[in-house]
């Protein structure tokens, strides 16, 4: 469930501090507990209070027995968490389904870890949260926008190669599970470079410019009133990054947006643009077929 709102270490001409002493993650701020990569919302046709309820006992279920192990035993905290996800999921949706959620969803936060540990820092495998998506924990976080977006944008780059990856198997195989890992992928991928929060596409514009935070919230909009794409997940994060909009504009002149040259911004924008495109060029002919194979 990141995979994902750029905060901002210092103020005025100040430079950044040091990292905080609680834990923060890759691509939120430091007052978010967690960096996620959303789960697809699957929860339209139960209701909105049924989509919420299962969700809110799913993650009292991981607190209940797999959370108390994430910082005393990291492995197991990914272990435990993914089954306890996968039950939830094969439970509502089937186990192929599951199977192939989880996949994308660890690939995608995989992709994160890495770089994170790249650059120096440490970071938990991914713990995953039943029907939210999955958090990655670390101690500390970049001082420079640009390492930030590097962060952000390697979970989206290592899920489209993930689900890439599946749907050149799935032409190989015609394994219908594949075909459906590969869907999700993509949408999951997609989902998550909307430059809205805590989604990774905030995090890899962030240093472009401030306008494209506006821009996701008016993507928000279309999809709702246009495509009639509501979903209960995207809704609560475009409210909860209201103030971080409002932070990007008041802070634009921070050095830590400003430091980052003219050449890094335009790479950064032309990356985000190009996993747009191809993400949104094989949605639609991974549906297309999934449509076909259903018939």
């Amino acid at each position: 469930m990141s995979q994902n709102d750029p905060f901002l270490p210092g103020q005025g001409n100040e430079l950044p501090p040091p990292p905080p002493a609680y834990p923060v993650t890759s691509d939120i701020p430091p007052q978010s507990p967690y960096h996620y990569s959303p789960a697809p919302n699957q929860g339209s046709r139960r209701g909105f209070g049924g989509w919420l309820g299962g969700a809110l006992a799913a993650v009292w279920a991981f607190v209940k027995f797999g959370g108390l192990l994430i910082f005393k035993i990291p492995a197991a905290g990914t272990l435990i968490s993914l089954v306890i996800s996968f039950g939830g999921y094969a439970l509502f949706y089937g186990p192929w389904f599951a199977v192939a959620l989880v996949t994308m969803i660890f690939v995608h936060e995989m992709g994160h870890v890495f770089e994170i540990r790249r650059q120096g820092m440490q970071a938990t495998a991914p713990i995953f949260i039943p029907f939210m998506g999955a958090a990655i924990f670390q101690r500390s976080h970049p001082t420079s926008a640009l390492k930030q977006a590097e962060i952000g944008i390697a979970g989206p780059i290592a899920g489209t190669i993930g689900a890439t990856a599946a749907f050149a198997l799935y032409g190989s195989t015609h394994q219908p599970v594949l075909l459906l890992a590969a869907l999700i992928g993509f949408y999951i991928n997609l989902f998550n470079l909307i430059p809205v929060w805590q989604l990774d596409g905030a995090w890899i514009l962030a240093p472009v410019s401030k306008w494209f935070q506006v821009a996701g919230y008016g993507m928000v909009v279309v999809a709702a009133l246009f495509l009639h794409f509501v979903s209960p997940l995207l809704i609560i994060i475009a409210v909860l990054g209201v103030p971080t909009l409002i932070k990007r504009f008041r802070e634009a002149s921070n050095p830590y947006y400003t430091s980052v040259p003219p050449a890094a911004r335009f790479a950064m924008g032309a990356a985000w643009l190009a996993l747009v495109i191809y993400l949104g060029v094989a949605s639609l002919q991974a549906s297309s077929l999934l449509t076909t194979f259903a018939r």
